[in-house]
């Protein structure tokens, strides 16, 4: 059994949001569709002026819309991260959801996985968890495609921490609800 008890940060929950909406192995279509969306839309735009003004030099013209391309293409991960964290920002500003950063307790056991605060209680088998994802700084047990419980690396401190909550997770996660790669 392991029993952890933590206030969620804000960082750890932007993590969260943003790994589930965007960063997630099982979301690399969804980026690549984004960008690919995104690259056809500029191009009929660029080419729809480059062809509209010939008096332009064609080469000028290609250039600086290949600088703008690749300056915009290099900063769209930042202007993703930032749009999801000011969607999450305001969902935890919403009086309804102050309780996502309260302290909540999460414990595992062999036999599932009560995920409390002082709002809720739920209870889960580990049938449950349909699949499984880490960064850096939690890791996220999901119970559908957007829900998950959120363990912060920060909490599992002892190596018989570590040792248990691999364990379980080994024990009672099958190697298909990992993310898809």
């Amino acid at each position: 059994m392991l029993h952890l008890k933590y206030h969620l940060t804000e960082e750890e929950y932007l993590d969260y949001n943003y790994y589930t909406a965007w960063a997630a192995p099982d979301r690399k279509q969804y980026r690549i569709n984004y960008y690919l969306r995104v690259f056809i839309l500029y191009v009929a735009v660029a080419g729809l002026y480059i062809f509209i003004n010939r008096d332009h030099g064609f080469w000028i013209d290609l250039s600086v819309f290949g600088a703008v391309a690749i300056i915009y293409f290099s900063l769209v991960p930042m202007l993703i991260k930032r749009s999801i964290h000011k969607k999450a920002r305001q969902m935890v500003a919403m009086p309804e959801n102050k309780h996502i950063l309260d302290e909540c307790e999460v414990i595992l056991m062999d036999t599932g996985i009560t995920d409390k605060d002082k709002e809720t209680e739920s209870r889960y088998k580990w049938d449950a968890i349909v699949k499984k994802g880490e960064t850096s700084y939690c890791y996220f047990l999901y119970t559908n495609s957007y829900h998950a419980i959120v363990i912060p690396k920060r909490t599992v401190t002892t190596a018989d921490d570590k040792n248990e909550l691999n364990r379980l997770l080994n024990t009672h996660l099958p190697l298909s609800s990992e993310f898809p790669g």
